[in-house]
């Protein structure tokens, strides 16, 4: 009952805005039905030539007349509408393009539907594409369902075909809105005090993570915090003498307040000192550079996800330096000491007022968080954690562990919650180790397969695995995952030998997600070693045969399970272009498309202001989210094996890492979507 609560409350704004989208629900293409000449409304995209021919005819169509695409010889034909920018739709609401297809080409064709979403400069922000058809067929109805993206000006439809010769037939397009734009929750007010310009790189940051809910305002205080959820503080010199009081009457009525460690010693009447905390130098190790920073010595919502005594990495760009308290500030009435400096002097203080609280560190120090400066990687947790988005399930590992070293760590788990978590021995790995999961719930339910790793050096999502275990474990996600209701198998990382050199291959050089017998055979991938034959070590080898591998064949065992209702595969990269992003399965349910969306509200609407980073391909920091869910396409993907008729995606998040100063926001969240998964994907009524 708890689940079915939370769960209806969290779908609540989404079946509102479906309700909506019946007045939304019109043909927004013009001449669908080809009734019309072609021109001007549909373009020949690719002009006739020899090799093809884009035409009318007016009888023989579905429902009358009809546009055919005619290849003489094998070609790549396209007709469009919407090339003028006379097709808008609203950024993030739901569409579905549709069109009959009959299809006399020959066996090599593949014949399908496009949307290309575009922005205010012509570039193309999203082009997800229809299921193919391969080949010939009679009269067969193609659809394509998308979410348009954030900045989308206006999108164009296209009809296509290529690789094959002969003629295709398209009647009855049709692109309409299913639902309108779900409503995104307003960000929470945070009133800025600061003595900083705007054009501060640190004031820049905080307007990205807090985005519209950041309010700068020195002169009323009062006013301002009048209806703010938190403060932030930021002051190179003196405090405004009105502004304390005001913040410990906004505290002591409920809020949360951040203040720079300058500006909250200053409040105290003293100077803040600078420590020295560690190296930074680029020429470090990476373990010596994840040694600098503040010693854990409480738990509280600025230091969550790091274990007592561990060190957070934070420290200041050159010097190695932060700003701290003075020592015998440890002993000032109400002070709580969060994390400490190398010598002892309090780094990350909070102080209880009324049922508020303020909390004080370093932020001014800190360079860019960036996902190679180790020293600044969480330079605003303590400052989300502070003002009410704390990190909620991730945890901080204080190196990358050996192959051996996670089994052992799983081993730990299961042996921790005996009544709660099975290990389970699944095969053996293609470099003769033995692979690995973990197993939850009930024997008999329907089983969520969650996996990772199949590309060894995209490790961290498998960590993330772990820690929702162990969150599972612990019942923190009781009012999410009811263990009565459902089974869960958690692999963690299917292939050991890619962990262990940091390799996407296994040990016979086979990219393990093209081992899939989905669409195998027509999979054709690229000589990447340039060695003049696509084989062994090539970036996307699919192997001799579907399952060649013996890593796959253990996939397959898995998903061969007729309980199995959804999947999750975790993959990642280090560049923004290539993670921040999922892929629902193309051979699934038509009903995933949906839930993946659906995942995506859910997700961002917790993640949102938490996590701060700079990726390679970006040039400032943003804030983590899931950016873009895209449709798979047909290949031997594992998912597209495991999802077939069922549910499933597969999701890319920042990985790679050297060294496992990521792990805290890495596994956060890994847990958050595994969270929004039961969410958007409730398993069935038994």
């Amino acid at each position: 009952m708890i689940v079915a609560c939370r769960w209806a409350r969290e779908m609540c704004a989404w079946l509102l805005a479906g309700f909506a989208s019946v007045a939304l629900a019109g043909n927004l293409l013009r001449n669908p039905g080809f009734e019309e000449a072609l021109e001007p409304v549909w373009q020949k995209r690719t002009p006739e030539d020899a090799a093809r021919k884009l035409y009318r005819v007016g009888e023989g169509g579905r429902s009358g007349a009809g546009a055919v695409l005619e290849n003489v010889v094998p070609a790549y034909t396209r007709l469009r509408q919407g090339h003028d920018r006379s097709i808008s739709v609203e950024a993030g609401s739901l569409v579905e393009l549709a069109a009959w297809i009959r299809s006399e080409l020959d066996t090599n064709a593949v014949t399908t539907l496009q949307l290309y979403c575009m922005d205010t400069e012509d570039g193309i922000l999203s082009q997800p594409t229809s299921r193919p058809i391969f080949g010939a067929c009679d009269w067969t109805q193609v659809r394509l369902r998308t979410q348009i993206p954030d900045r989308t000006t206006y999108v164009m439809v296209y009809l296509q075909t290529r690789n094959g010769a002969g003629r295709v037939m398209f009647d009855d397009v049709a692109l309409t809105v299913k639902r309108a734009p779900v409503p995104r929750v307003p960000p929470p007010r945070i009133a800025l005090f600061t003595d900083l310009s705007a054009t501060n790189v640190v004031i820049q940051r905080a307007r990205v993570l807090f985005e519209e809910g950041l309010i700068l305002n020195t002169k009323d205080p009062a006013a301002a915090l009048s209806n703010a959820a938190g403060a932030l503080v930021l002051y190179q010199g003196n405090l405004p003498p009105a502004l304390v009081p005001e913040l410990n009457r906004f505290a002591q009525a409920g809020g949360r307040v951040f203040m720079d460690m300058r500006a909250f010693a200053r409040s105290r009447g003293v100077e803040a000192r600078m420590a020295e905390v560690g190296g930074v130098a680029a020429g470090l190790s990476w373990q010596a550079r994840m040694a600098a920073g503040l010693r854990v010595v409480k738990e509280g919502d600025a230091t969550a996800g790091f274990r007592l005594g561990q060190i957070m990495p934070r420290a200041g760009w050159p010097d190695g330096k932060l700003a701290v308290l003075p020592s015998e500030s440890s002993a000032w009435p109400g002070i709580e000491v969060l994390a400490v400096a190398p010598g002892g002097e309090p780094g990350l203080v909070r102080q209880p007022v009324g049922k508020g609280a303020i909390t004080a560190c370093d932020l001014l120090s800190l360079r860019e968080p960036y996902c190679r400066h180790v020293d600044a990687y969480y330079a605003f947790t303590p400052v989300s954690g502070a003002l009410g988005n704390p990190v909620r399930f991730g945890e901080y590992y204080e190196k990358r562990l050996s192959y051996e070293g996670v089994v052992e760590e799983m081993r730990r788990l299961a042996q921790a919650y005996p009544n709660v978590i099975r290990l389970e021995e699944e095969g053996e790995a293609s470099d003769g180790n033995r692979i690995w999961s973990l197993n939850l719930g009930k024997p008999d339910a329907p089983l969520y397969f969650l996996y990772a790793a199949a590309h060894g050096a995209e490790w961290e999502p498998g960590y993330g695995l772990i820690t929702f275990a162990r969150r599972l474990a612990e019942g923190r996600l009781r009012d999410v995952v009811d263990l009565e209701r459902v089974r869960i198998k958690i692999l963690p990382l299917l292939n050991p030998y890619g962990y262990e050199k940091m390799r996407r291959h296994n040990a016979r050089g086979v990219d393990l997600n093209r081992q899939g017998d989905f669409e195998w055979e027509r999979f054709s991938g690229r000589d990447s070693n340039k060695d003049g034959v696509y084989g062994p070590n090539d970036f996307d080898w699919k192997g001799t045969a579907p399952f060649s591998e013996p890593e796959a064949r253990v996939y397959r065992k898995i998903v061969s399970d007729p309980a199995l209702f959804c999947l999750l595969d975790f993959h990642g990269n280090s560049g923004a272009n290539d993670n921040k992003l999922a892929f629902h399965a193309f051979s699934a349910h038509p009903d995933n498309e949906l839930k993946a969306w659906e995942l995506q509200r859910i997700t961002n609407e917790r993640l949102r202001g938490r996590h701060l980073l700079r990726q390679n391909d970006e040039t400032f920091a943003s804030c983590y989210l899931l950016e873009r869910v895209y449709s798979d396409s047909p290949r031997p993907t594992l998912q597209n094996t495991g999802a077939r008729g069922r549910f499933g995606l597969l999701i890319e998040l920042t990985a790679i890492y050297p060294e496992s100063y990521g792990t805290l926001l890495q596994t956060d969240v890994t847990c958050e979507m595994c969270r929004a998964l039961f969410l958007a994907y409730p398993p069935p009524q038994q």
